[in-house]
């Protein structure tokens, strides 16, 4: 019951509002035509179905995607600790497969599952690979799981902004494109973690850049590096990223799929 002593202006402001859900696109479209079952309802795959095999233990969940009997994607997470922390470190679909959207959908739906499944959870994507200045051969990779963080509100763990400070650069190498991988960038910084790979994001579509020419103009100016990535355009596929307080409202904004849904997992996810 109240305090019926306290005004009641008073007594209404300590009440927690309502969360303001903005629903934003992240997986493909799709309809439930099974419990297990999805069929997408947008282009490049629009009409086909696929089967998410979801398994959740207590330490770790995993999700498997079916076409036609045949495995071609898993997306893997850890739940550290237990009950509460979800650390996302892996997926990946076949390469006839890629970049159709198929990540995000098993992003999307292990993320949900887990935020029924919790009371609260916080959530962080590990990446991290250290290279050595020096290093040959260096490809691209992670861009999958990159682009969700990105989408998804998460931030680098390391101050990227101050790291790729025009006056912390050494040194830019363009990656030349490989298969379905984009070209990517290799930078060379003073401090830790001395090697950065990245990979360019269109500002309309947020999707990687394919066009090798962004990258060599991009390269002609380290004050431009810094401004893309303080706008958010250049992601870092080599470091860990946060899901922080500031990025919570863009996470469920996109997982969720009903205003009733957006207020139960706003109530559970938490600020790393």
């Amino acid at each position: 019951m109240p305090d019926l002593k306290r005004p009641v202006s008073s007594f209404f402001k300590k009440r927690r509002k309502l969360y303001d859900w903005q629903p934003k696109p992240f997986a493909p479209k799709l309809e439930w035509v099974g419990p297990a079952h999805v069929r997408l309802l947008e282009a490049p795959l629009k009409g086909e179905q696929f089967e998410l095999a979801t398994e959740i233990e207590e330490k770790v969940a995993s999700v498997h995607l079916y076409y036609y009997g045949q495995c071609i994607g898993q997306t893997f997470v850890e739940r550290e600790p237990a009950g509460k922390g979800v650390v996302f470190w892996d997926t990946g679909v076949k390469e006839q497969f890629r970049r159709k959207g198929l990540a995000s959908l098993m992003t999307w739906h292990v993320f949900r599952e887990l935020l029924r499944v919790q009371e609260t959870a916080f959530f962080k994507i590990r990446m991290v690979r250290i290279l050595k200045p020096g290093d040959r051969d260096v490809e691209l990779q992670n861009m999958g799981m990159g682009v969700i963080a990105n989408r998804l509100g998460f931030t680098p763990e390391l101050d990227i902004e101050r790291i790729l400070g025009p006056d912390n650069i050494d040194g830019i190498e363009i990656l030349p494109a490989r298969g379905d991988v984009p070209p990517g960038f290799k930078i060379v910084v003073k401090t830790y973690p001395l090697v950065l790979i990245a990979f360019v994001l269109n500002p309309d579509t947020l999707k990687p850049v394919d066009d090798f020419r962004t990258y060599v103009e991009l390269s002609k100016d380290e004050r431009v590096i810094h401004d893309w990535v303080r706008r958010g355009l250049i992601v870092i596929s080599n470091g860990n990223y946060w899901l922080r307080e500031d990025g919570l409202d863009q996470f469920v904004d996109r997982l969720a799929t009903s205003a009733e849904e957006a207020q139960e997992f706003r109530a559970k996810v938490r600020g790393v």
